[in-house]
């Protein structure tokens, strides 16, 4: 077994998606002739909102062994900035925490100091030095300021690193939608940083392929397409629960501005007003948690209250239960933008529930649903109306439009596949 480092701000048991990557990557890479250790920071509070993010942990570096990895979680102690947000949200003191977050991410391209989370890197460093058997290492961002620490490490102990993009940096289309100058700034002072610090990287991954090809572009260095997957038998005790009652579409996840949710609302909208009188529901577990989206369902979906809920945020094993229940899981892709990719489309493909993509990307989202064979895919209101009557009529007798997941196409998104592919690449590097 050859020991590699893996460094990421999330990991378990923080309850929030972006941790899981890199956790399936530290059960299953020792299949493929690696032993992880992995280099995170601590998660002693539940995430039921975003300022329990900036909560602090206990002082000390909490170690576990487990069978196939070993992981370092380093306490969290927050700056100025997070003790104002943890203790008062976006209630109070909003000016003063906007300056503090314009200093932090001005100055840590310069000093590590106001990196709120540096001791990750510390802790790297002085690991690296007093073994001297790690000669790789793969770190996932974002935050993409860790990729800084990869840059250090090679440059001080020659560390061969992977910069793994769970989404895309300054490469991001989306992240410019409704944004102010000071974050134009930021962005396009970050080039400079990215170019820099990954440029030293001997690969690069990502969950797309068009973000990897605008990365590789912009950072001259190769990649490769490893997408999130999902875990095989995830679901495999939920295999005999049954179905809701009423015939439920439920849309899983954080909801974007970019998503145009209204086509698949006005589609149901239309059901609703052809039955008159039907047993249905649009689901939003966990929706809620943001104010500002829960309140654009509202309206799109006013007049309609008694068919559709949205609720706080949801354990991930009810929300394992809500996809398995529903007779079909919902997914606006991103109309025009190309790459963006959720990991929640491979929970929903594990699921064996059928999944609707209303929109399509018209990329890499539809690509995966194909390939997959577990979905279906509409881009209009009539389009999407005309399949729900479909489903809704074989609900009312009785079946559910279930996914095939038996064969290859579907098994490639397998997180253990994807292990192995990572696997590959170190095997290169």
């Amino acid at each position: 077994m050859q020991r590699i480092l893996l460094i990421s701000y999330f990991f378990p048991p923080c309850n929030l998606t972006a941790s899981e990557r890199v956790s399936s990557w530290a059960r299953h890479l020792n299949k493929f002739g690696y032993y992880p250790i992995v280099i995170s920071r601590r998660w002693d509070n539940k995430i039921k909102n975003l300022s329990d993010v900036s909560l602090a942990t206990p002082e000390e570096v909490l170690y576990e062994k487990h069978d196939h990895y070993e992981s370092y979680l380093v306490p969290y102690l927050p700056n100025l900035k997070d003790r104002i947000y943890a203790r008062f949200g976006n209630e109070k003191y909003v000016m003063p925490r906007r300056a503090l977050s314009m200093i932090e991410l001005i100055m840590q391209r310069y000093l590590n100091w106001f990196i709120p989370f540096k001791n990750i890197g510390d802790f790297a460093n002085e690991f690296i030095a007093k073994n001297e058997d790690i000669k790789k290492v793969v770190i996932s961002g974002n935050p993409y300021i860790l990729f800084k620490f990869g840059y250090q490490l090679n440059k001080k102990y020659g560390t061969k690193w992977i910069a793994d993009y769970r989404d895309a940096w300054t490469t991001s289309e989306i992240d410019l939608i409704a944004r102010g100058a000071a974050f134009r700034y930021i962005r396009n002072s970050d080039v400079a940083s990215e170019k820099k610090w990954v440029g030293s990287a001997s690969a690069i991954t990502s969950v797309s392929e068009p973000i990897l090809n605008n990365l590789t572009n912009l950072v001259g260095v190769k990649g490769k397409w490893i997408p999130n997957g999902f875990e095989l038998g995830e679901f495999e005790h939920l295999k005999d629960v049954s179905c809701y009652k009423e015939f439920t579409v439920a849309y899983i996840g954080t909801l974007y501005h970019g998503q145009q949710i209204e086509i698949f609302c006005e589609a149901f909208k239309l059901l609703v007003d052809q039955l008159k009188e039907g047993t249905l529901r649009l689901f939003f577990p966990g929706l809620a948690f943001d104010a500002e989206q829960h309140d654009r369902i509202k309206k799109i979906m006013q007049g309609y209250e008694q068919f559709y809920l949205c609720t706080e945020r949801t354990a991930k094993e009810e929300i394992l239960e809500i996809e398995v229940k529903s007779h079909l899981l919902l997914y606006p892709a991103w109309k025009g933008f190309n790459g963006i990719i959720p990991s929640k489309i491979y929970e929903y493909i594990s699921s064996g529930t059928h999944t609707l993509i209303a929109p399509s990307d018209n990329g890499e989202v539809e690509k995966i649903l194909k390939r997959s064979g577990c979905g279906t895919i509409t881009n209009t209101v009539e389009e999407t109306f005309e399949f729900l009557k479909y489903a809704y009529e074989l609900y009312t007798k009785g079946i559910k439009i279930k996914a095939d997941l038996s064969g290859e196409n579907a098994r490639f998104f397998s997180r253990e596949y994807q292990a192995g592919r990572l696997a590959e690449l170190l095997d290169e590097i």
